[in-house]
């Protein structure tokens, strides 16, 4: 009898060893495919985005936490459509923008109450116009869906903001869009992301460069040059890397200065 409580303790303890690798093995691995998502993102670099793409698929074997491993790749995506965008492949356009509604789908299928995955919803089902334009009743409907979702979820989510920010700021004013109404928007996303606090390490903290970045670019719309200038030194505080801000808004500061 007590060879075999010790036998079953053994394999308990092992066990018990193994689940705690998986979970550290985990939290490590999307450690590291975050940053490099980020430092891809950061440059545009759609080969990057791609191999760290396949760092993420690696990833689901592990078998945890697979809506959050959905929602990177779905933000992974979204990027390459941007990027597809940039390079006037419709095709690709489509095909990632899908894959991304997919994949945030997925997530939320899983986890409902994950705020982040609406927001990013948004933000794809909004890219769906470029190659759907006969659809934007349906696009409308879809991404003002995923928007009151993700109010309710989570109204002090500066991501909310930045993206809803970024909808208006390009929309034009005909349409209810535009700059005037896009910097309030920029600047509550600011605000909120000072003091937001993701639930662990492994979930979505970016943002806060960006929003600081966008105000900037609505006063240099404007022609408000050292407001712009404040709010550029505002957003490298954060990150002083960022490759929007030192890539994008400042490249755009310059212009507007000559």
């Amino acid at each position: 009898m007590k060879l075999i409580l010790a036998a079953l303790l053994i394999i308990f303890v092992t066990s018990l060893n193994i689940t705690q690798l998986k979970a550290d093995d985990y939290t490590d691995a999307m450690l590291k495919a975050m940053k490099k998502m980020g430092d891809a993102a950061d440059k545009n670099d759609k080969a990057a985005m791609l191999k760290v793409r396949g760092d993420f698929e690696r990833i689901l074997q592990l078998k945890k936490n697979e809506w959050m491993v959905n929602y990177y790749l779905g933000f992974l995506d979204y990027m390459l459509s941007r990027t597809a965008a940039e390079e006037k492949n419709n095709d690709d356009v489509k095909k990632y923008t899908e894959s991304a509604i997919s994949l945030f789908d997925k997530c939320t299928d899983v986890n409902d109450q994950f705020a982040d995955a609406y927001i990013m919803k948004m933000a794809a089902q909004g890219n769906r116009w470029q190659y759907e334009p006969n659809k934007m009743n349906d696009i409308i409907a879809k991404t003002q869906e995923a928007k009151d979702i993700a109010m309710k979820l989570e109204p002090e989510n500066p991501r909310y903001y930045l993206v809803d920010g970024y909808m208006t700021f390009y929309t034009p004013e005909s349409f209810g869009g535009g700059v005037d109404k896009a910097q309030p928007m920029f600047e509550k996303a600011w605000e909120y992301s000072k003091t937001y606090k993701p639930k662990d390490e492994t979930y979505p903290n970016w943002g806060s460069d960006q929003a600081a970045g966008m105000v900037a670019m609505c006063y240099i719309q404007n022609g408000k040059l050292d407001e712009a200038k404040k709010w550029i030194d505002m957003a490298l505080e954060v990150k002083p890397e960022s490759g929007f801000i030192k890539g994008f808004v400042m490249t755009e500061y310059e212009k507007a200065k000559k």
